[in-house]
């Protein structure tokens, strides 16, 4: 009898949006639902499972992209979002031997925010668009300092590009776009930078425990006056994921840097950290780089003690350019522990690692701007803690602790930068 009930019920509503009433919301089902129960032709229990049973159906028509009631373009997009309260401290200082008195302190509160919008034109072209806080001149952070009588905040697009997959294998992104090279941790890329350009991306998978992927990019970096040659990168990376074992698997990658175009060049956003003359870059730039991440699920489980991930990675990165006579390498070695993604109450995950970073290993508009500034020359080591404080928010502490290594611009000892960071996260 209740399924005869659930039938005509869902009959119904077919029937409501056939006559083109079907943007009738949970309130007019919840009326239609009590009125049923009034009349004694369903009890409080069966309407509540009909209800339950009817949103269900109409999350999984939406999801299918089958709803009649909504337009398919609707049904398609995807909003995703998020906001970060940050208190942050900067301390620099001469180390002994400089005579030289520690600089004071600096003390913000910041924000970020971030919305994004990606839709699914059709089976085989997605487009997406992305806007945050920010300032235009600064491709290495979407920060807002807080302050300044309260002024209003500038929003700026982040990004905004367009996929065209005719194979699964395969696909093409041209545009302003999320980074799409694989990198474990940031020595070379700030997480903030959304290159400008085109990449196609390939991967292959070989049974159920290995894949290969490859990404071949072209990015334009700046622009040239007349008829010079703009500073362009081209790069490839290639790569393999593999299962080694239950509980272990192993991502490799290597990717090739061409810079061109760099030569007498002064790019935006520079940390101007990289060898010049005459205010222009001495050297161009052709970089290799090798990384791994080795992920490992219950570690401890064998002496009873419950981590749930252990991860470590690295990367290396030279400057192959034959002319460059030196701090022409970098590095990075880190682990990461607990939890592999914070997302409830009491997830945790704990990272640490230390980085070598020479005067000319990179260009020095793509670093990590929390290290000391995006600056390379430098080195040092990032420590942090993530602390799920609910569903989809959670507390974050980093400390980072660099300094340029001796020798480099003017200063006959290092010259040390620390930046604690506090951090109240949700994500929507």
């Amino acid at each position: 009898m209740k399924q005869l009930k659930v039938c005509l019920f869902l009959a119904f509503l077919m029937m409501i949006n056939v006559i083109g009433a079907g943007n009738a919301d949970a309130g007019e089902i919840d009326i239609l639902l009590g009125k049923l129960v009034e009349k004694g032709v369903l009890t409080p229990g069966e309407a509540q499972s009909i209800k339950t049973e009817t949103q269900e159906q109409v999350k999984k028509e939406i999801a299918q992209g089958k709803s009649i009631s909504l337009p398919s373009w609707v049904q398609t997009i995807k909003l995703k979002g998020d906001f970060r309260l940050r208190y942050q401290h900067d301390q620099a200082k001469e180390l002994a031997g400089n005579n030289q008195s520690p600089r004071d302190g600096q003390d913000r509160a910041r924000i970020r925010a971030r919305l994004g919008l990606e839709g699914k034109v059709n089976d085989k072209i997605k487009a997406g668009v992305g806007i945050a806080t920010g300032l235009t001149t600064d491709p290495r952070s979407t920060n807002i300092t807080l302050g300044s009588s309260s002024t209003k905040k500038s929003i700026v697009l982040d990004y905004a590009y367009a996929t065209y997959s005719p194979w699964k294998w395969v696909s093409f992104t041209g545009g302003k776009m999320q980074n799409p090279l694989w990198e474990p941790g940031d020595l070379i890329w700030d997480t903030d930078i959304t290159p400008e350009g085109g990449v196609a991306a390939l991967s292959a998978k070989l049974g159920s425990k290995t894949e290969l992927f490859s990404n071949l990019g072209v990015f334009l970096i700046g622009e040239a006056a007349g008829d010079e040659a703009d500073p362009t990168m081209y790069v490839l990376q290639g790569g393999l994921k593999q299962q080694l074992t239950d509980a272990v698997s192993a991502k490799i990658a290597a990717s090739f840097y061409n810079f061109t175009g760099l030569v007498g060049k002064s790019l935006t956003a520079s940390s101007g950290t990289n060898s010049t003359v005459n205010g222009g870059l001495k050297y161009n730039y052709k970089n290799f780089t090798p990384a791994f991440e080795i992920s490992i699920n219950e570690p401890l489980k064998a002496i009873g003690f419950n981590l749930p991930y252990f991860a470590l990675f690295g990367e290396y990165v030279a400057n192959v350019v034959k002319d460059v006579p030196g701090d022409d390498t970098g590095w990075m070695l880190g682990f990461k522990a607990g939890a592999q993604k914070v997302e409830k109450w009491k997830d945790w995950q704990f990272k640490f690692n230390y980085c070598k970073l020479g005067k000319d290993s990179i260009l020095d508009i793509l670093p990590d701007s929390d290290r000391y500034g995006g600056k390379t020359g430098i080195k040092g080591y990032e420590a942090g803690l993530d602390f799920g404080l609910g569903k989809n928010t959670w507390l974050g502490l980093d400390y980072y602790y660099n300094e340029y290594m001796k020798g480099n611009f003017g200063y006959p000892n290092s010259r040390p930068y620390q930046v604690v960071q506090v951090d109240w996260n949700v994500k929507f």
